[in-house]
């Protein structure tokens, strides 16, 4: 009797277990199933076993006041092989024509570079798939397919934690890439692992900055690389897009418009604007239908996919800024999609250096953009807004930013580190 009744028990034991475990091992599984691929491919092999560890900012950072930051690559393949990087060729010599290698594919990468900066965070990657900003995120892209044209294969880290937990490792990493705020340790002083390699430590600064009193003793301005070609004591790398100079257009434009924002905030003290804007043609936005004022020509369409986006561009005459945010790659990608970017100028520039809401833009393609003064009547938008629905723009994808234009900074930066593996 005593027997059967511990049989008894032990089966009912048994089954509890079971169905406590079972739905975990099935939520383990699904989590692995689907992980972000990005981040499959670009974690270091260490981590792989840390992917449901809590990924945030260092805990002394005010997420809130840092700029938030698609593109999805294959997996990471093998590991890395020992090696010399092969000879930076001379940067005036690069061929429009040359063939690029990625050299994950091939498992040749020699060298290895470490990435951390505020956009690699999931949280970020996250918040820039719902509509949030993803400008930091292309430059990282960018460079990450850059590095592996070159031997040079970009390990990228997720979080604060992940990154200390490799600080023993930094002499693994030929080039190490942060931002303006994963260099610094509490009290704004360089992180203690981080000093004995401050020779081939550079910042991706999107906007540009005169560095951090702390910092530009340790790392040049020199060293900060910039999403456009702004700020004077900085150095610009950019970034480079997959396609041809002056593509056909191959949709219909409509006479219609598109404002530039997805967040409510940039539309503040904006609304008579849009309204004298909608008086000419269709104006759509991204942004919140509550940040818009009535009109029967202004709609909200919400967050858009990439590719709808710029479908949307590439059926709509132009492309409007409203201030904010600066330097965008939208302004580019109104371009490169046949539209004209209406540009607006400030009479006080905006850190030191910005002049209008995207410079770049303007000496790059000035035919495809036509600039007004933000502060003053609405004349010049308006004439801006007449002169975008005549006109009958190629798409253009400014020479800096395509690939060859690209890997020629890319080397020029790189020419002056000996790297050493």
């Amino acid at each position: 009797m005593r027997l059967a009744t511990s049989k008894v028990v032990l089966l009912v034991l048994s089954g509890m277990l079971f169905g406590f475990f079972l739905p975990q091992i099935f939520l383990i599984r699904k989590s692995f199933e689907t992980e972000d691929p990005e981040y499959r491919m670009f974690v270091p092999e260490s981590h792989s076993k840390q992917k449901n560890s809590k990924l945030s900012a260092p805990d002394w950072i005010d997420e809130d006041k840092v700029r938030k930051g698609e593109n999805r690559s294959q997996k990471r393949k093998g590991k890395h092989k020992k090696g010399k990087l092969a000879p930076v060729k001379d940067v005036t010599a690069v061929d429009e024509l040359e063939v690029f290698t990625d050299c994950r594919k091939n498992q040749e990468c020699k060298y290895k570079a470490l990435i951390f900066t505020m956009d690699s965070l999931k949280s970020r990657v996250d918040e820039s798939k719902m509509g949030g900003a993803s400008g930091e995120m292309t430059i990282r892209f960018s460079l990450q397919q850059g590095l592996s044209f070159l031997g040079i294969e970009a390990i990228v880290f997720r979080s604060d934690k992940e990154f200390e937990a490799h600080a023993s490792k930094m002499h693994e990493y030929s080039l190490i890439f942060l931002d303006p705020w994963t260099w610094a340790a509490r009290g704004w002083v360089l992180k203690p692992f981080l000093r004995d390699h401050t020779k081939k430590i550079f910042l991706l600064d999107f906007f540009g900055s005169d560095g951090h009193k702390n910092l530009n003793d340790l790392v040049p301005l020199s060293h900060h690389l910039t999403a456009y070609p702004v700020n004077p004591t900085n150095t610009f790398l950019g970034y480079f897009i997959e396609q041809k100079e002056d593509k056909p257009l191959s949709l219909k434009k409509m006479d219609r418009g598109v404002v530039w924002g997805k967040d409510s905030k940039y539309y503040h003290n904006r609304k008579d604007m849009l309204l004298k804007m909608a008086s000419k043609c269709e104006i759509v936005s991204t942004a919140p239908e509550s940040a818009l004022p009535k009109h029967p020509n202004i709609t909200s369409i919400g967050h858009l996919k990439p590719e709808d986006w710029i479908e949307l561009l590439e059926t709509s005459k132009f492309l409007v800024g409203l201030g904010d945010p600066l330097v965008g790659p939208s302004a580019i990608d109104a371009i490169s999609s046949g539209a004209m970017y209406i540009n607006p100028t400030f009479k006080t520039p905006k850190l030191a250096y910005y002049k209008s809401q995207h410079p770049f833009a303007k000496t790059s393609v000035p035919e495809s953009v036509c600039d007004f003064n933000i502060e003053g009547s609405s004349s010049e938008l308006l004439a801006c807004i007449d002169r975008a629905l005549k006109s009958k723009l190629s798409p253009r994808v400014p020479k800096e930013l395509m690939l060859p234009s690209y890997m020629k900074r890319l080397r020029e930066i790189l020419s002056f580190m000996k790297l050493q593996n």
